[in-house]
């Protein structure tokens, strides 16, 4: 690399040597550069792609964002082949994140039964909520309503229909 200044990856890699060397903590390395902990948090995760990956992410000049929506796959093959679709077809970020999440689709079975139920519920009235963020964001009067009675929970919701 002929350029002097650092790539993310660099950063990361002497943000690692750094925590080594002064045995600190990532909140007081965040405080000494002047940033915020998930800043370093966030670079941090981006050594847990393969070198491939890395080579990949270099060589095409992908972003950071393109290298940390890869990394929501657990999968080495499948973070792989959404890097090259990323570059074969010169995808931004967010088409990125779109093909991100479709390979993750494909894993949410193994994913689910390895959540507790609690929490898959929890998961649920997540997306529940943003899906009314959504529909209140194209102008569609809804709202909803939560109760809960014993072990249940009864959830209402009242959508306004346009005549």
């Amino acid at each position: 690399m002929s350029n002097s200044s650092l790539d993310m990856f660099d950063e990361a890699e002497a943000m690692v040597a750094t925590l080594r060397l002064c045995e600190i903590t990532q909140e007081e390395l965040a405080r000494r550069l002047g940033v915020s902990q998930s800043y370093v948090a966030n670079k941090l995760r981006l050594l847990r792609l393969t070198d491939e990956e890395v080579a990949l992410v270099r060589k095409n000049h992908l972003s950071e964002r393109h290298a940390r929506a890869v990394l929501r796959l657990e999968s080495k093959e499948k973070r792989l082949a959404a890097l090259e679709k990323v570059v074969s077809m010169s995808l931004n970020v967010r088409e990125c994140e779109a093909i991100v999440e479709m390979l993750r689709d494909e894993e949410m079975p193994r994913r689910i039964k390895e959540v507790a139920p609690s929490m898959r519920i929890d998961s649920f009235c997540h997306t529940l909520k943003e899906s009314l963020v959504t529909l209140k964001s194209l102008g569609i009067s809804v709202s909803d309503y939560t109760e809960y009675l014993g072990k249940k929970m009864y959830i209402t919701l009242a959508i306004d229909i346009p005549v």
